[in-house]
């Protein structure tokens, strides 16, 4: 723009020369230079102001459009950053999430192999209960007549005992684990009786008539009577199922095992007649 003014000046100041010097008057020439100088300069410093006016607006435009800029800038910076600690919390929590999942899953794999392992029970169970039931009533057929050919010692009580069981089998209140820890404590009370030495007061049916006696029990190895004045002892004869007497030779060694089944007096090495098996009576 300003060389377009400078070139536009130079044109007018040219011509105007050129018709001075046509004129050719000297004084109409100084003149004529005394009045276009001051213009010239008066219109050059104008142009100036303006051309400066226009260059500070457009400096001033440009800072406050770069301001605005640097302003948008910084608003996409924050919000960009804002955004990534956003993202990167996302990404925290769904790697967070992804192990808990896989945690569940391995949960879900080991309670789902527990379950299959339950009902795998539970079916050998089912199992187990079809089969055990009629075990337990042959047992207890078994222990019955166990106590009926046994030595004769408590025997109503020991029949009794085996008739409640079979009762007890019966009710439909006891689970089939109840029942059979039952028939086991049964068994299990039969079995004691072979590891102890018993002695106990009782009456013994002899001639069609009652008498008082003292028994003794060795386990299920032996068992023995003796009148309460000592005068008279006997044994049980399984293979003739009756009582026979013995010499009275042993009736000394008798009272002593009687004693000592009462605690009475010390253990020690009882001497008392037995027959072995398959030996003649």
């Amino acid at each position: 723009m300003a060389v377009f003014f400078w070139h536009f000046i130079f044109n007018l100041f040219d011509n105007v020369r050129r018709r001075v010097e046509i004129m050719n008057r000297p004084f109409f020439s100084s003149f004529w230079y005394m009045l276009l100088v001051p213009a010239l300069l008066a219109c050059h410093t104008s142009i100036l102001a303006a051309e400066v006016t226009e260059s500070l607006e457009v400096i001033g435009g440009t800072h406050r459009s770069a301001a605005a800029s640097q302003e948008k800038i910084d608003g996409l910076s924050r919000e960009t950053r804002t955004l990534l600690e956003e993202y990167r919390r996302l990404q925290d929590g769904a790697e967070y999430q992804e192990a808990y999942t896989r945690e569940l899953e391995e949960l879900e794999k080991a309670q789902q192999s527990q379950i299959e392992d339950l009902q795998h029970q539970i079916a050998e169970a089912a199992i187990t209960r079809q089969r055990i039931v009629p075990l337990m009533r042959s047992m207890v057929d078994a222990l019955e007549k166990f106590v009926a050919l046994d030595l004769p010692f408590q025997q109503e009580a020991r029949i009794n005992g085996v008739l409640n069981l079979r009762r007890r089998l019966n009710q439909t209140d006891l689970s089939v684990a109840v029942k059979f820890r039952l028939v086991l404590e049964a068994y299990q009370l039969e079995q004691d009786y072979g590891n102890k030495i018993e002695a106990w007061r009782g009456t013994l049916q002899r001639n069609g008539e009652d008498v008082s006696v003292e028994y003794l029990r060795v386990g299920r190895v032996a068992l023995y009577f003796q009148s309460l004045d000592g005068a008279t002892s006997g044994y049980w004869n399984g293979a003739q199922s009756e009582w026979m007497e013995l010499n009275p030779e042993h009736n000394r060694a008798l009272t002593q095992a009687l004693r000592v089944a009462r605690n009475q007096i010390a253990p020690r090495l009882l001497q008392l007649p037995m027959r072995s098996p398959g030996e003649p009576s």
